[in-house]
């Protein structure tokens, strides 16, 4: 079976280089193989534009098991000004040079929002954004403060996330 498909493969290649009209079909044919494969490793992927995302980001927010059983993220890391910090809270946050531009940053371009629960401060929305608001409370920030100041300016403008922007 390999050596048929091999042969076909390469019976395509040989048509795509001699006419251009053949090139739709090479990518219809490898795109089918390579759906092919996936579903061989049950991996299914529902729109190409999905994987075209994902292989051209950087960086990835995940957790091991906590998004399917609990619902929650939390950082365990936190890299800033070249210094790796372990923990779920980072005590010396604020004394970082960048740490205010950071948590600015963090907090103006997230939906997450924090709500009063029987006299604690509960935060909701995104499961990631929640995990890096908790942090930045934790670290002893003024998380409340900021949020306050971003419902005073409102929203500018929005950006949607785009795959060719990457962003």
């Amino acid at each position: 079976m390999s050596k048929i498909l091999d042969a076909f493969i390469i019976g395509v290649t040989v048509i795509v280089v001699s006419i251009p009209e053949g090139l739709p079909l090479a990518v219809t044919v490898s795109l089918a193989y390579s759906v092919s494969k996936m579903a061989d490793e049950n991996n299914l992927v529902r729109t190409l534009a999905a994987s075209e995302t994902m292989g051209g980001a950087n960086e990835i927010c995940t957790d091991k098991t906590g998004t399917l059983t609990l619902n929650k993220m939390t950082v365990m890391a936190l890299y800033n000004e070249d210094v790796v910090t372990n923990g779920r809270k980072h005590p010396e946050y604020n004394h970082l040079q960048s740490s205010g531009i950071l948590a600015e940053s963090i907090l103006f371009n997230c939906s997450a929002y924090i709500e009063m629960v029987h006299g604690k401060q509960i935060c909701k929305g995104n499961v990631t954004e929640v995990g890096i608001i908790n942090y930045l409370m934790e670290s002893g920030f003024d998380v409340e403060g900021m949020l306050r100041l971003k419902e005073q300016w409102g929203i500018i403008f929005n950006i949607p996330f785009n795959s060719n922007r990457k962003r």
